[in-house]
């Protein structure tokens, strides 16, 4: 009987989780209701959803957590540090499945895991689910719940349910993303903050502090993340989604001074730039790499005969491309693709 309670639990969960992801909700009350459902259907103490980069892995502005912003901080670091530990992001987003358990570690692996030792242990975190949110090849976001210290791990059938609803979930992300802008919006104005390389800020211009309250859900973590990994890395960057529906390119460059001067990260808001949006739309919109290829020269301006003589297809080939294209972005003609691309 409790078994039959279970599967039906979850399949109302899952249905659920489909008619959300066919709203109209913005990425940040998505991620809202998502983190809320999950939370009643497998019960956890911590947790945290977020969007991210595709192609940097780092967040991309929105953020869900039922957690500290220490341990947010702690986390990411965590992430961002070339230690070679396991269950990070770049390997999760590759895993055959899209869910991992930290009770199928060995004993081994999490002794001389440091994330584990010196950043879950320590915060009283004894079990946990780390999910990739992936679609069409791309990941879109991320999401982990753990349980306390001393609370029974999570079982079989909880992991195999998050397990069925990711692709789901990450469905109905990449759809929330999708939104426009707002209409009538001004173009972002460059901004800069300062950070040390604790990633703490030290200074920002008062755009960047504006642009800040524009970001959904806890800004400092979505910068945290690109200061940090400038600071381990160089450099690092984002595309990030403001609440109104503009994309950021968010940039962080790590700046060394004198032989007395303590180093800098500088982080760089700025408008992202048309090649950076047209590729993350094209592939939001789930285009396949021909369609991305047609869809660019579609942009250009070339003409439908110029484009099919380029890529050495015959003109219905072509014109089958350019009918998904349209479809896929719900448009009726060029114009009106070359608008949204535009944006």
């Amino acid at each position: 009987m409790f078994g039959v309670m279970l599967t039906t639990t979850y399949a109302a969960a899952r249905e659920t989780l489909r008619r959300l992801g066919r709203s109209s909700l913005d990425p940040q009350s998505y991620l809202d209701e998502v983190s809320a459902l999950v939370r009643r259907t497998v019960p956890h103490d911590v947790s945290g959803w977020m969007t991210l980069d595709p192609d940097t892995l780092l967040s991309s502005g929105t953020l869900v957590a039922q957690k500290s912003p220490e341990l947010d901080r702690a986390l990411w670091r965590s992430e961002l540090e070339p230690d070679g530990d396991v269950h990070k992001l770049a390997e999760l987003s590759v895993h055959p499945s899209p869910v991992v358990a930290l009770h199928e570690l060995d004993d081994a692996t999490v002794a001389e895991s440091p994330r584990i030792q010196g950043v879950l242990r320590p915060a009283g975190i004894g079990d946990g689910l780390r999910t990739v949110l992936r679609v069409g090849g791309s990941t879109w976001g991320h999401g982990a719940i753990y349980r306390e210290a001393g609370a029974r791990d999570f079982d079989r059938a909880e992991q195999e349910f998050l397990a069925a609803i990711a692709e789901d979930i990450g469905e109905g992300l990449r759809r929330s993303l999708c939104q426009r802008p707002e209409p009538g919006l001004s173009m972002v104005v460059p901004s800069v903050l300062a950070f040390d390389l604790q990633g703490r800020q030290v200074s920002a211009t008062a755009e960047a502090s504006r642009l800040m309250t524009l970001m959904p859900g806890d800004a400092t973590s979505t910068l945290y993340a690109v200061a940090v990994g400038a600071g381990l890395r160089e450099s690092a960057s984002a595309r990030v989604r403001l609440a109104d529906g503009r994309w950021l390119l968010v940039h962080g460059g790590r700046m060394h001074g004198g032989p007395d001067e303590p180093a800098r990260v500088t982080v760089t808001l700025l408008q992202a730039p048309r090649p950076d949006l047209t590729s993350l739309l094209l592939r939001l919109h789930t285009l396949s790499a021909r369609q991305r290829e047609v869809a660019g020269l579609l942009i250009s301006g070339l003409r439908t005969a110029e484009i099919a003589a380029h890529l050495h297809i015959a003109q219905t080939t072509l014109h089958d491309h350019v009918k998904a294209i349209f479809v896929k972005f719900g448009v009726q003609g060029r114009a009106e693709l070359m608008a949204i691309l535009s944006d």
